[in-house]
């Protein structure tokens, strides 16, 4: 490093966390950097730049460069949360902090090593720029990481002293980091192992230990508990041909005849492929049951709020054998009394699947735009259809949107039934032949949003939280459907679709003025009070206005 980066080095301010636990909040950070509070300017937790792996970044600018010094240098590598901080100098020029000439890769960090401890072993042979330990979910060390220097020099040097020598119960290994297109040899091979099913006889690792160790050296080995706290293990040989050889061997095998599981045994993969091989399995799974079930599973909207599925089951049974039936749910997240509350929702959809085709003809013919038996009085007829899977939905809805800016003046032939009566227009009939431009959002809301809360505006967002039946039947039908048009808009504006979307007032106006093109004062009030209604609605709305 010449003299002039050096010089650089001692100017800076600004400290830089590029991978803090995404559960982390501002306050956390600031007790974390607490000794320093009077010597920091200004701290920034970059809660939009969220990375692959979910973590969040951080930028502490302090007075003067000596304070922030002390600060990298006392707290690198100390765990916040579970997770070791990787604390860096900002770096405007992205040369330095990717330069991979004075990069190194390190492998056979033991498992009882705290990340500090890694730091100060590195830190003796020059400045680093970065010191990255690898872990897990858990914050378990993972057995390797990079240490990145800001000189050439210091990288030669830490090999040269640390290469293939003991620290603690293990021998490091040190060497320059290549990227993998870097490498001419062949790829590395799996020497891991992931076990599961473990006997209680083998639950200490040093017996688990004993078990693996006569197919080869090993030279990792740990115990871990997961989330049902069960036991599960790694283990890492020194060769791979060993690693092959114990799978083979002791995998879906019984150790004793009164385990109840068979043994675990496969090679370790990461997180990034399980998720691949597990996307993989589940679609292909999907689509052979697709085909398996075609024309015989059905999707039903506009569910009773208060319909069960065992209920949905044996109503639909009177048709012929349901197979399966589902309701999709959601968690609702508020708040009462001041604590926050979770209830198990109802979207207000759901699917029937039959085991004959003929049967889901008959309960379409039987249930479609009509109220289920026993739940007369809901405000709206279920409609059912025959289900449809994503990829075909979306080439359905492409084909009739092509056709609609064609012009076309017949309607196509689909093969499929459709999901809901449809005239040649972009707005479907189930929001009425009335639809027009609204005149929302509401004048006191649109006062709200242009000149701020006025008294008035207060009265009615804490009174007036649900229509009042007796009101509206005092009023004409122009005035009852500008009545419902403000509780409407207020609860499409708060639902947590629309803030999730990020809707602006406009969008909100639209949704809102599709369900007021309904001709049914009555129907209009029974989605209004219903959360489950409006959240098909907005759903429906969002999905005519092109917006996923």
């Amino acid at each position: 490093m010449n003299t002039n980066s050096f010089d650089n080095l001692k100017k800076k301010n600004i400290l830089f966390i590029s991978e803090l636990p995404e559960n982390i909040n501002k306050t956390e950070l600031e007790n974390f950097f607490a000794d320093y509070k009077s010597d920091i300017f200004t701290m920034q937790i970059d809660s939009n730049h969220k990375r692959h792996d979910n973590t969040k970044r951080a930028t502490i600018i302090f007075k003067e460069h000596d304070k922030a010094a002390e600060a990298r240098n006392n707290l690198n590598m100390k765990k916040l949360k579970g997770k070791a901080l990787n604390i860096m100098w900002h770096e405007t020029d992205n040369s330095v902090r990717y330069n991979n000439k004075a990069n190194l890769f390190v492998k056979g960090i033991p498992a009882n090593a705290q990340p500090r401890q890694i730091y100060e072993l590195f830190a003796k042979y020059g400045e680093i720029i970065s010191c990255k330990i690898c872990e897990n979910e858990d914050g378990d060390f993972l057995g390797y990481g990079y240490i990145n220097y800001y000189n050439l020099d210091s990288a030669n040097n830490a090999i040269q002293n640390l290469n293939n020598t003991k620290f603690l119960d293990s021998n490091l290994e040190v060497e320059h980091f290549q990227r993998k297109n870097e490498r001419l040899q062949a790829p590395e091979e799996n020497c891991s192992l992931y076990i599961k099913n473990i006997p209680e006889k083998y639950t200490k690792i040093e017996e688990l230990k004993k078990l693996f160790s006569k197919f080869g050296t090993i030279t990792f080995s740990k115990m871990f508990k997961d989330d049902n706290n069960r036991d599960y293990a790694i283990i890492i040989f020194s060769e791979a041909g060993n690693a092959r050889k114990a799978k083979e061997e002791l995998n879906d095998k019984k150790l004793n005849e009164k385990d109840e599981l068979p043994l675990y045994v496969d090679l370790l993969q990461k997180k990034s492929e399980r998720k691949r091989i597990l996307a993989n399995k589940i679609t292909e799974n999907n689509n052979k049951l697709n085909q398996e079930n075609k024309n015989c599973n059905l999707y039903v909207k506009n569910l009773p709020r208060e319909l069960t599925e065992e209920k949905m089951k044996e109503i639909f049974s009177k048709v012929g054998e349901v197979k399966s039936v589902k309701k999709d749910k959601y968690i609702l997240q508020t708040k009462e009394n001041g604590k926050d509350v979770e209830y198990v929702e109802s979207r207000g959809f759901g699917y029937v699947c039959y085991t004959k085709e003929e049967d889901a003809k008959k309960a379409i013919e039987e249930f479609n735009e009509k109220k289920l038996p026993g739940f007369e009085n809901s405000p709206m007829p279920v409609l059912v259809s025959i289900f449809m899977p994503k990829n075909e939905r979306k080439q359905f809805l492409s084909k009739l949107q092509e056709q609609e800016n064609n012009f076309s003046m017949n309607p196509p032939q689909y093969s499929y039934p459709m999901l809901y009566p449809m005239p040649p227009r972009p707005i479907p009939n189930r929001f009425g032949n009335n639809y027009k431009k609204p005149k929302y959002p509401p004048k006191q809301i649109q006062q709200n949003i242009n000149q701020g809360s006025t008294e008035e505006t207060k009265q009615i967002n804490n009174n007036s939280d649900e229509p009042s039946m007796e009101k509206l039947k005092t009023l004409n039908p122009e005035e009852q459907k500008d009545y419902l048009g403000e509780f409407l808009f207020k609860k499409i504006e708060q639902h947590p679709i629309a803030q999730s979307h990020n809707l602006d007032v406009d969008t909100i106006s639209k949704i809102t003025g599709m369900i007021l093109g309904i001709e049914s004062i009555d129907e209009i009030y029974g989605i209004t009070i219903n959360n489950d209604n409006i959240t098909a609605r907005i759903k429906e709305g969002l999905e005519l206005l092109g917006i996923q």
